[in-house]
């Protein structure tokens, strides 16, 4: 056995894992996300009720606003440095942005989801 490797974590998917892969916490299948940012229902293999531990409501404006702050920040400097036309700008941002808005709310709801299993004992 590894060292850190127990038998209460084997199998188990980890923070990345479920955030990017969509990997279920418990028992490491895929199936975790039905859509970019909303977790299953259930998992498919062990039936853990996803959508009970998905943090809900104004718990998000916390990793939305500041993600989005360095985002404006950085198109500034951006602009500032290489000053793109407006047309690349908006490929460039409209790609860029909703993809690292998801991504950033992925691991917020993979870290919460994760820490609630873990504070009921299922994982």
């Amino acid at each position: 056995m590894n060292q850190g490797d127990s038998q209460d974590t084997k199998g188990q998917s980890g923070l990345t894992a479920t955030a990017l892969f969509g990997l279920c916490p418990r028992c490491a299948t895929k199936g975790a996300w039905a859509g970019p940012g909303a977790l299953a229902a259930r998992c498919g293999a062990c039936g853990l009720e996803l959508e009970r531990y998905e943090p809900r409501g104004r718990a998000m404006y916390l990793v939305v606003l500041p993600v989005t702050i360095l985002l404006v920040l950085a198109a500034l400097k951006l602009d500032e440095l290489v000053q793109l036309p407006v047309w690349a700008l908006i490929a460039l941002w409209g790609v860029i942005v909703p993809l690292v808005v998801t991504v950033a709310l992925r691991f917020a709801k993979a870290a919460a989801l994760i820490a609630r299993l873990e504070k009921e004992g299922l994982i």
